[in-house]
């Protein structure tokens, strides 16, 4: 991990990585993510290796790297294990980071390949104060973060989320360049992409490396985020675009 500059005139550089979890990411995943009206699309296995490419890149790259997970238990509004339905916003349950089943909550666990090794973590239940104090813990030590997150909405699935990119514009001085990839595209990546938008920070988009479930057009998905930030493919990031 790069040091971060402590200079105000170089933005602090943020690899942001979205839900890729085992549920997620594996084909006999609890919510494999693939489009839902095409039993023949292949699904994030498609951008596993892509993402895994970004990961390295961001850990290279970047002055800090964050995940984001889905960290469920059976109670939360978005589980539904009797009539879930995507066009209401509930899912079967997955990712139950809040299980007391070791096999459920394994289905929480970021793919092996990319997993951060010691990360600050974020709880779901984060007591006010902890984003920043998170934030600066990771300033310091250059440590991933974690943060887990109840609902698909990073910031209202875990309100500390605000207090922490906060507390990382405040105590490093500079703004914020956020790069995105993750799963699903067109549930929490969007949604994490057009919350970071709304509060005004820089956001590149890495297209190649985020696969959705057919709820938005990716074109629409991907003139949306363009409109406020960059939407770039690996090769074009990697070669300093």
């Amino acid at each position: 991990m790069i040091e971060p500059r402590q200079d105000s005139a170089h933005p602090l550089r943020i690899g942001w990585i979205v839900d890729v979890q085992h549920d997620f990411m594996e084909p006999e995943g609890r919510l494999y993510v693939r489009h839902l009206s095409e039993p023949g699309d292949p699904g994030a296995s498609r951008v596993r290796q892509p993402i895994i490419d970004v990961a390295q890149w961001m850990h290279s790259a970047c002055n800090l790297v964050v995940y984001t997970g889905d960290w469920h238990g059976h109670d939360d509004d978005e589980i539904d294990s009797v009539q879930p339905d995507p066009l209401k916003g509930t899912y079967p349950p997955h990712c139950m980071g809040r299980s007391s089943d070791a096999l459920e909550r394994a289905g929480a666990e970021i793919i092996a390949e990319i997993r951060p090794e010691a990360p600050l973590v974020l709880e779901v239940d984060a007591a006010a104060g902890q984003g920043r104090a998170v934030a600066e813990a990771s300033l310091r030590s250059g440590q991933p973060i974690f943060i887990q997150k109840n609902r698909f909405d990073v910031f209202a699935g875990n309100p500390e989320t605000e207090s922490l990119l906060a507390a990382l514009a405040a105590a490093s001085a500079r703004p914020l360049h956020i790069t995105v990839c993750g799963v699903a595209r067109d549930v929490c990546v969007t949604q994490a992409i057009d919350g970071l938008q709304a509060r005004e920070h820089h956001v590149t988009a890495v297209s190649d490396a985020t696969w959705g479930l057919g709820l938005e057009p990716e074109d629409v998905t991907l003139a949306r985020w363009a409109r406020r930030g960059r939407v770039l493919t690996f090769e074009e990031l990697r070669r300093g675009r």
